[in-house]
């Protein structure tokens, strides 16, 4: 009994130790195909700030306080954060922005002044040439009073010259 027993326990071992001789297939990997990004669609962080203002946050300490609602409880000190300014569009841009359209980027400055009518740009030719034709009066004059300054100069020390030699005897 005890040998038939061992016999069919033998025969049963058999199958499953011949199992852990086989290696397992392990399942292929799952692929994965990452979107690649379309260029001129993601904005970078430095241009975020010129199209759109982040929300601003505060720290404030609360020390130990008993709570107004129940005088039983107390709490203890914390820091509590308040939202300050909420996200929002940057309608004020000091620089021009890039914005994204796709594969072509355009500028867009609104802060950039519109260009001169032709009647405002001979106005400010017209003021920049009667200033012109002043500071080149005034160059004028003052040439004509250096030179006259140093005729006076020479005659002056030719004056002096004469004045200081001793007279022969």
């Amino acid at each position: 009994m005890k040998t038939r027993a061992f016999i069919i326990f033998a025969v049963a071992c058999i199958p499953l130790a011949g199992c852990s001789l086989f290696k397992k297939k392990q399942p292929l990997p799952v692929q994965t195909i990452a979107a690649s990004p379309v260029s001129g669609t993601e904005l970078d962080p430095a241009n975020t700030e010129k199209l759109r203002h982040g929300e601003t946050m505060r720290a404030y300490p609360v020390s130990r306080y008993v709570d107004p609602r129940d005088p039983n409880l107390m709490h203890e000190a914390h820091i509590v954060y308040r939202k300050e300014n909420p996200a929002a569009w940057n309608l004020t841009p000091h620089a021009p922005t890039v914005v994204p359209l796709g594969p072509v980027l355009a500028l867009a400055d609104p802060a950039e002044k519109p260009q001169l009518l032709p009647a405002e740009v001979e106005q400010k030719m017209a003021a920049q040439n009667r200033l012109m034709a002043a500071l080149i009066e005034q160059n004028e004059t003052l040439t004509a009073e250096l030179s006259r300054l140093k005729s006076e100069i020479t005659k002056f020390r030719e004056s002096q010259t004469t004045t200081s030699k001793p007279e022969k005897q």
